[in-house]
C-alpha cells in the first residue's frame, strides 16, 4: 500500500503503533487500518476535501488490494 500511494499523498513512514482495534486483532482475517489524514490540520483538510485527490487514493488503495489478493491467490495456485 505504501508503494502505491507514494507520490499520491504525503506519508509517515515507519509508524508502527499498537492498538487494540478489533479489525486488526481477527487472525483468520488479513487487515489494515488506513489514517488518510486529520481534519484539524489544514493541509490534511484540504486534501481531504479535494474530490480529484480522494479519486487518486482510491486509485491507489484498489491497485493494492487487487495487488494482495492476486499475489494471495497466485500463492494458493502453487502450493
Amino acid at each position: 500500500m505504501v508503494k502505491n500511494a507514494r507520490g499520491t499523498t504525503r506519508l509517515l513512514e515507519r509508524t508502527h503503533r499498537f492498538a487494540g482495534f478489533r479489525v486488526l486483532k481477527a487472525p483468520d482475517v488479513p487487515s489494515v487500518l488506513i489514517e488518510l489524514g486529520f481534519l484539524t490540520n489544514r493541509s490534511d483538510e484540504k486534501q481531504l476535501l479535494s474530490a480529484g485527490w480522494r479519486r487518486k487514493i482510491a486509485k491507489s488503495l484498489v491497485k493494492s488490494v487487487n495487488g494482495f489478493f492476486s499475489s494471495s491467490q497466485q500463492a494458493r495456485m502453487t502450493q
